[in-house]
């Protein structure tokens, strides 16, 4: 895109993008940060971003935007829904310019046209598969236990990350971590899936990490239950088309070493 100052003194611009299809929207340029604003125009985000565009009149400069949508490719090409990016000058409310854009998607073989209509998920198909698992004391006497654990994701609808949680876990048990590590949890039982997006059919392993206090005794602690999701900002929480796969149920044990 091009921005050119039409105005009598140099001034800086800052650019409100509208993206075409939810979720896609990357970056406005290497060196432009961006910051999504809070609301949802039929699931799409609105991004606040400040490219280096500080113009002199009469001057014109171009910002590449990026965009990626994690769909299947498919035999035909596809149309998407139209954005806007909005250009203003630096603290100040009133637009300075405004203009629409279209989003193609190129076929297998590279066509774009004829074009179809592609029409996006909107709820998402997430899926978790969990094994049993075994603590062993460490060093500091705690117990520690790795749960082994596959996550699913079909389908292409918007999100930003996966979770998982232990929405049921026997007494004196906390989740700790991932291996991969994911970051810290969000909530006291909640870890984000290693890994950013999911494209769909992809399905990813990883461990996790479980504790429990060192006075607990050995033996069967009891049935774990943990549940996968997804968030999109603002929303922390989306809606799954199938959640009857969203929940696996495991068997947690304490053994002493040696």
């Amino acid at each position: 895109m091009t921005v050119t100052n039409l105005g009598s003194t140099a001034d800086s611009f800052d650019l409100e993008i509208l993206e075409p299809v939810a979720g896609s929207f990357r970056t406005a340029g290497p060196d432009a940060p961006c910051l999504s604003l809070d609301d949802l125009r039929d699931g799409r985000r609105t991004w606040d971003c400040s490219p280096s565009l500080y113009l002199q009149p009469g001057e014109s400069r171009q910002a590449v935007l990026s965009f990626e949508v994690l769909t299947t490719v498919r035999a035909y090409a596809m149309r998407a829904g139209s954005g806007t990016v909005t250009a203003t000058v630096f603290y100040q409310s009133e637009p300075a310019g405004r203009d629409d854009f279209g989003t193609l998607f190129r076929s297998a073989d590279g066509r774009l046209s004829p074009a179809r209509p592609y029409v996006q998920d909107s709820k998402i198909r997430a899926s978790l598969t969990a094994g049993d698992a075994t603590l062993t004391r460490v060093a500091d006497g705690h117990w520690f236990g790795r749960v082994p654990m596959t996550a699913r994701y079909a389908g292409d609808a918007a999100h930003d990350k996966l979770w998982v949680e232990g929405v049921s876990l026997p007494n004196g048990v906390r989740v700790w971590a991932t291996e991969p590590d994911s970051g810290p949890a969000t909530t006291e039982t909640r870890l984000y899936v290693p890994g950013q997006r999911f494209v769909p059919g992809e399905e990813r392993d990883f461990d996790l990490l479980v504790v429990a206090p060192a006075e607990m005794p050995a033996g069967d602690l009891g049935a774990a239950t943990f549940q996968v999701g997804a968030m999109y900002f603002p929303l922390q929480e989306l809606t799954d088309a199938d959640p009857s796969d969203n929940t696996a149920t495991v068997r947690l044990t304490a053994v002493e070493n040696g």
